[in-house]
């Protein structure tokens, strides 16, 4: 998962600081990255790191303690 980070000053002096919503691949949040590039802000791509391999036993003995 991928997403737009865009800031920018309005104003003020601290910057804001604005997220997009999550795209499956990084090549559509590279376009839209591009477009605001484009219209003169400054952007960079996060991302969300999921791991398929972890093992969740921890958290299932944890939940299940809860239950």
């Amino acid at each position: 998962m991928y997403r737009v980070k865009t800031i920018y000053r309005n104003r003020g002096s601290d910057p804001i600081i604005e997220r997009g919503p999550w795209h499956d691949s990084r090549k559509d949040a590279e376009y839209w990255a591009e477009q605001l590039r484009l219209a003169g802000y400054a952007v960079s791509i996060e991302s969300q790191q999921i791991k398929s391999d972890d093992d969740n036993s921890d958290l299932a003995a944890a939940l299940a303690g809860m239950a």
